[in-house]
């Protein structure tokens, strides 16, 4: 008799068990931190320092342009990524992440280092930005810096950043 009524509930789990595997999609989940609910948008604003000048292979533009473009493309269905300028009102709006991108550019042994870090700041009361989650990056540079050098250092910064933005609707 007992092994009646196990045998009777096996099929019941079954069924409760498929209709879990087949329901609906479920919503994303949300991030815990108030500071990345709601992006509407990411705003980047970037400032360059090279020791003894301006840098001839990169500028502010071309870095927000360059930090804009793998945003984007690590984020693909996210919130619109757009390089802004400064005194842009869209700086103060409450669904705006602002991404401040600095790099510097330093000479070390004979070469060059180039190290990149980003601060978040949101207005409203959005809560606080988390503590360290973009490590800065760097790398030594013996040539020209190209395109995908800086990409690829951008991609490391960036990457934690777009992984807390894809987690929230």
């Amino acid at each position: 008799m007992r092994l009646r009524i196990r045998l009777g509930f096996f099929p019941a789990l079954l069924l409760a068990g498929s209709l879990l595997l087949h329901s609906p999609e479920a919503a994303p989940a949300m991030s815990p931190l108030p500071f990345f609910q709601r992006v509407e948008r990411v705003g980047l604003l970037c400032a360059v320092d090279a020791d003894g000048g301006p840098v001839v292979d990169i500028g502010d533009e071309t870095l927000c342009g360059r930090a804009a473009a793998v945003l984007s493309g690590l984020l693909a269905s996210g919130p619109a990524v757009t390089a802004l300028a400064p005194n842009d009102a869209r700086i103060a709006d409450p669904g705006t992440l602002l991404v401040l991108v600095h790099a510097t550019l330093r000479p070390e042994s004979g070469k060059r280092m180039l190290a990149l870090a980003a601060t978040l700041q949101r207005s409203g009361s959005a809560g606080d930005p988390p503590f360290f989650m973009m490590p800065p990056q760097a790398l030594t540079l013996s040539g020209t810096l190209d395109e995908s050098l800086l990409d690829s250092l951008l991609r490391r910064l960036l990457t934690p950043l777009s992984g807390a933005l894809r987690a929230n609707p």
